[in-house]
């Protein structure tokens, strides 16, 4: 009972001084009628983080293969500061903050909001300080309860297939922790161009005989997948120097 206590005490201090990388995630649906007034002030939301030289970076996307969406991520520090102000709540004056949400409120359509967790372990970002990647294939998948360890299992081994397909930047998985059902992941393939995107046929050629195993297994893992791909908007994000 020692041991098991002295090896618990050692795992939560490590989770202390390694906490998980946590962020808010934004997903806008943006309405045909008011998508200029959005992205305006979308363009000014950016420069406040820019002219206040904020201490943490906001990234933008937009989708290219589906309905018009707009998403944004920012750091969140820990679960207890959820419930805190936002960096951006806090910057300007009152009158200029309380104008910039009522433009933003007419001009917005549905809004959800999740919190994720990097999966650090399933996540390959050979170099982190470089640019962000300018395209991202996007797959979310819904996960059966019990089947976690069998799904990142897989994941593994689609990700390095991927990999080997040679065009890939930057493989980030992150787990839905608030937003969701608790059983929902998301996996993130930066890539350069659109020309860089392997197709499925692609895939399905380098995974070779494993292919139809893979996915008879993963097919008893998930309730369903989604797949979209996103175009990083520099215009709209921001990111600090140092």
């Amino acid at each position: 009972m020692k041991i098991i206590s002295m090896l618990l005490v050692f795992a939560v201090t490590a989770l202390a001084q390694n906490p998980p990388r946590m962020y808010r995630m934004y997903h806008v649906d943006v309405p045909a009628d008011s998508a200029a007034e959005f992205y305006a002030v979308q363009r000014d939301t950016a420069a406040v983080y820019k002219n206040n030289k904020a201490p943490m970076p906001r990234m933008a996307w937009t989708n290219i293969t589906g309905e018009p969406t707009f998403h944004y991520l920012v750091p969140l520090a820990s679960l207890d500061k959820l419930d805190d102000r936002t960096w951006l709540s806090q910057q300007g004056t009152e009158a200029a903050r309380q104008a910039r949400t009522a433009r933003l409120r007419k001009a917005t359509g549905v809004m959800r909001t999740e919190i994720l967790t990097a999966q650090e372990e399933l996540t390959w970002s050979p170099n982190p300080q470089a640019p962000p990647d300018k395209f991202l294939v996007v797959t979310s998948y819904s996960v059966k309860p019990g089947k976690v360890a069998e799904f990142t299992a897989l994941l593994k081994e689609s990700n390095e297939v991927w990999k080997k397909l040679g065009k890939v930047r930057n493989i980030f998985v992150n787990r839905v922790s608030f937003g969701g059902d608790g059983y929902e992941f998301g996996v993130a393939a930066g890539y350069d161009s659109l020309a860089d995107v392997p197709t499925m046929a692609a895939f399905r050629t380098a995974m070779g005989n494993d292919y139809n195993a893979y996915v008879q297994k993963m097919g008893a893992a998930i309730h369903s997948l989604r797949r979209e791909i996103v175009r990083y908007r520099p215009e709209f994000s921001y990111i600090p120097s140092n």
